[in-house]
């Protein structure tokens, strides 16, 4: 069984429990004592805890080093004291590589932690031990800034370890293909391990640890008490991520994107599978904005059919770099990605081909065919100006050509905008110029006003006027800057969510064979919004 562990601390004993009861009600089965992160606590200040706490959910006894990520600078010494003193109340202790390799007489003390039993008494004449000797020991290491050089050597070295029960290694994410390696070690350990990433990038090796019997992952109880950097809360595990139903079998999915973390589309596709009873999760996938770190995501992937992908969504940047993948892979691609020129959409079938789709366009069409409808203008007197020139401005724009609208393009790229419209027939004018734009309708197809940049927006004040319709594709926040000051000057306005809805709705359809359900996305989003 995977432990999902959540480290405990506080500044008095009445905090810890406070904090231990908290960590279990909301779904841990296992707690971490950082004793690093504490005030003083005395032995019978830990007994007690044990004592408090059910004895089927383990305590793991830690004092992380400074150097590698915890608060502990004291002499080494002191520290193995403090084991010894409160070992007999765990059931763990995880002492880092470099505490045990430091000489045989501190390996010595560290097993007397492990073995030493707790106060006897005998009473009438028979011996009676408050904890019995049962705690088994974690080797860890913990690296702060990158890949350690000798990862693999550390991992041997603490699997060839006889005493080591667990074997531990955690570092920061250079890129989120270093999860792949961290699964690696998982799935090929002769026993229960951990191998995770640190950082924004390690989502997927926290949370996909459960598939491969990982011995345990580590969950914040709060985003403010997290012990490393990218834990997860374990709200977030167990809400959003669904921890509780993961197993070996569980089908993965993933958004991905640069930026991904403001995206609402794990919160709406888990939701959208537990409704339908379906093993699978999905998760924020961040590849940086480049089509190399694209195609070397997706080349780790199809290497590793176990991991069991089966989809992805495929947001800003990356929509024109996964039709490029596709096509390099002689994968199958849908009429409307052909005829965009980007891919919000993939399959990956157990064998490994892929299929690339775009929903966006459809979703596109619905909400302008609504933007429209019952006003003025409507075609062939409908003009209008579409900020950006990425994917989602390719599916807006063969979407407005269909309507029968002129259309003008505006990019910060003069050239990507003057090959949209090329392909699309419209008009490429400089950046510079939108807010000259002579349009009745502007659509906004860039990512600027999107959290965390909800102060922006693409398009000046003064560029709107009363009979403007004013379409942003921007999401999140759902009253962008744009839309803010747009209705203040009487602009008709249409958020993105509508659109952001029907494109994903379209994705579970084509990746589950469900037809989902508009008002339950739509629901889900809008919670997303207030818990924000």
């Amino acid at each position: 069984m995977c432990l999902l562990i959540v480290p405990v601390s506080g500044d008095d004993i009445d905090e810890v429990r406070a904090r231990i009861d908290a960590a279990l009600s909301a779904g841990a089965n296992a707690i971490e004592l950082r004793l690093d992160l504490m005030g003083p606590l005395s032995a019978d200040d830990v007994r007690s805890l044990r004592s408090d706490t059910a004895r089927e959910i383990p305590f793991i006894l830690t004092i992380r080093s400074a150097a590698e990520g915890g608060h502990w600078d004291g002499d080494d010494d002191e520290r193995v004291s403090r084991l010894i003193e409160f070992g007999p109340f765990a059931d763990f202790i995880d002492v880092e590589l470099a505490l045990w390799r430091r000489s045989a007489n501190i390996r010595q003390k560290i097993e007397l932690a492990l073995h030493r039993a707790d106060e006897v008494s005998h009473d009438g004449g028979v011996e009676q031990v408050g904890f019995a000797a049962r705690r088994r020991l974690i080797l860890s290491h913990h690296d702060l800034k990158s890949r350690p050089a000798a990862l693999h050597k550390l991992w041997l070295e603490m699997l060839a370890e006889p005493a080591c029960h667990a074997p531990k290694i955690a570092w920061r994410a250079r890129s989120i293909r270093d999860n792949f390696e961290a699964l690696d070690l998982l799935r090929d350990s002769p026993r229960p391990a951990i191998a995770l990433c640190m950082g924004a990038e390690g989502i997927l090796s926290r949370v996909v640890a459960k598939k491969f019997n990982a011995f345990g992952t580590f969950a914040a109880l709060q985003t403010d008490l997290a012990t490393a950097p990218g834990q997860l809360t374990i709200e977030q595990f167990t809400h959003t991520y669904r921890w509780r139903t993961i197993d070996s079998d569980s089908a993965l999915y993933g958004v991905i994107g640069d930026p991904v973390s403001h995206s609402l589309s794990p919160r709406i596709h888990n939701a959208a599978f537990a409704d339908a009873g379906l093993n699978a999760i999905y998760l924020p996938l961040h590849v940086t904005a480049s089509y190399e770190a694209f195609k070397a995501f997706m080349v780790e992937i199809i290497a590793r059919p176990w991991l069991g992908f089966r989809g992805f969504s495929i947001t800003l940047p990356h929509k024109e770099n996964a039709l490029r993948f596709v096509l390099e892979s002689g994968g199958r691609i849908d009429a409307a990605a052909q005829r965009v020129g980007a891919v919000n959409t993939l399959c990956l079938s157990p064998e490994g081909a892929l299929s690339a789709c775009n929903t966006d366009y459809a979703a596109a069409s619905q909400c302008l065919a609504e933007a429209v409808k019952d006003r003025k203008p409507t075609a062939p007197n409908l003009r209008a100006a579409v900020l950006g020139a990425g994917g989602v401005a390719r599916a807006v724009v063969a979407a407005l050509r269909d309507l029968g609208a002129e259309v003008a393009i505006y990019n910060r790229t003069h050239d990507r905008a003057e090959a949209l419209a090329a392909q699309f027939g419209g008009r490429a004018l400089p950046w510079n110029d939108r807010a000259r734009h002579t349009a009745n309708l502007v659509v906004n197809c860039t990512s600027v006003g999107m959290t965390p940049r909800d102060d922006e927006s693409p398009l000046p004040s003064d560029a709107l006027c009363t009979d403007l319709i004013v379409f942003d594709t921007v999401y999140r926040p759902r009253e962008t800057r744009l839309l803010r000051e747009a209705r203040s000057r009487g602009c008709a306005t249409v958020d993105g969510v509508a659109m952001f809805t029907r494109q994903a709705l379209t994705q579970f359809q084509i990746w589950t064979g469900r037809a989902g359900s508009f008002d339950q996305f739509e629901s889900v989003i809008a919670s997303g919004f207030q818990s924000s």
